[in-house]
Protein backbone atom coordinates (compact mmCIF):
# COMPACT_ATOMS: atom_id res chain seq x y z
CA UNK A 1 0.00 0.00 0.00
CA UNK A 2 1.52 2.96 -1.01
CA UNK A 3 0.82 6.57 0.91
CA UNK A 4 -2.13 7.77 -1.34
CA UNK A 5 -4.04 4.81 -0.65
CA UNK A 6 -3.00 4.68 2.59
CA UNK A 7 -4.45 7.97 2.87
CA UNK A 8 -7.92 7.19 1.30
CA UNK A 9 -7.75 4.22 3.62
CA UNK A 10 -7.75 6.31 6.51
CA UNK A 11 -9.93 8.98 5.54
CA UNK A 12 -12.59 6.10 4.60
CA UNK A 13 -12.62 4.67 8.10
CA UNK A 14 -12.64 8.65 8.92
CA UNK A 15 -9.09 9.08 10.56
CA UNK A 16 -8.81 12.44 8.98
CA UNK A 17 -6.71 13.75 11.80
CA UNK A 18 -4.32 11.08 10.56
CA UNK A 19 -4.48 11.12 7.43
CA UNK A 20 -3.71 14.90 7.21
CA UNK A 21 -0.40 14.48 9.75
CA UNK A 22 0.93 11.42 8.03
CA UNK A 23 3.24 12.60 5.85
CA UNK A 24 4.35 14.99 8.44
CA UNK A 25 4.79 12.40 11.04
CA UNK A 26 6.58 10.54 8.55
CA UNK A 27 9.49 12.77 7.65
CA UNK A 28 9.61 12.85 11.88
CA UNK A 29 10.17 9.59 12.16
CA UNK A 30 13.09 9.84 9.40
CA UNK A 31 14.55 12.68 10.32
CA UNK A 32 14.59 11.26 13.92
CA UNK A 33 14.85 7.60 14.86
CA UNK A 34 11.15 7.07 15.95
CA UNK A 35 9.65 3.17 17.34
CA UNK A 36 7.03 2.01 15.75
CA UNK A 37 4.39 2.15 18.26
CA UNK A 38 5.90 5.75 19.00
CA UNK A 39 5.24 6.74 15.21
CA UNK A 40 1.77 5.08 15.74
CA UNK A 41 1.67 6.81 19.10
CA UNK A 42 1.76 10.52 17.71
CA UNK A 43 -0.69 9.38 15.02
CA UNK A 44 -3.37 8.32 17.24
CA UNK A 45 -2.44 11.27 19.72
CA UNK A 46 -3.40 13.77 16.89
CA UNK A 47 -6.62 11.70 15.82
CA UNK A 48 -7.28 12.37 19.22
CA UNK A 49 -7.00 15.85 20.05
CA UNK A 50 -8.46 16.78 16.87
CA UNK A 51 -11.39 14.90 17.50
CA UNK A 52 -11.54 16.66 21.26
CA UNK A 53 -11.03 19.95 19.50
CA UNK A 54 -14.01 19.65 17.18
CA UNK A 55 -16.14 18.30 20.01
CA UNK A 56 -15.78 21.31 21.90
CA UNK A 57 -16.27 23.68 18.64
CA UNK A 58 -19.25 21.63 17.81
CA UNK A 59 -20.69 21.56 21.73
CA UNK A 60 -20.18 25.55 21.85
CA UNK A 61 -22.40 25.86 18.35
CA UNK A 62 -24.91 24.05 19.44
CA UNK A 63 -25.33 26.05 23.29
CA UNK A 64 -25.63 29.19 20.88
CA UNK A 65 -24.07 31.88 23.20
CA UNK A 66 -24.14 34.94 23.02
CA UNK A 67 -20.73 35.76 23.10
CA UNK A 68 -18.43 32.56 22.61
CA UNK A 69 -15.22 34.40 23.50
CA UNK A 70 -16.42 34.57 27.00
CA UNK A 71 -15.11 32.46 29.60
CA UNK A 72 -15.30 32.56 33.22
CA UNK A 73 -11.98 33.64 33.71
CA UNK A 74 -13.07 36.96 31.54
CA UNK A 75 -15.94 37.14 34.11
CA UNK A 76 -16.01 39.64 36.33
CA UNK A 77 -17.21 38.79 39.58
CA UNK A 78 -16.47 42.42 41.23
CA UNK A 79 -19.43 43.54 39.34
CA UNK A 80 -21.72 42.48 41.68
CA UNK A 81 -21.17 41.97 44.95
CA UNK A 82 -24.67 40.40 45.31
CA UNK A 83 -23.54 37.49 43.03
CA UNK A 84 -22.49 34.03 44.84
CA UNK A 85 -19.04 32.95 43.26
CA UNK A 86 -19.76 29.41 44.53
CA UNK A 87 -22.46 29.02 42.49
Amino acid sequence: MNLIELNRALRQLRLGAMAAVLETRLQQAQAEPMAPIDFLSCLVSDELTRRGDRLIERRQKQAQFRDPQATLDNFDFDFNKKMNRSL
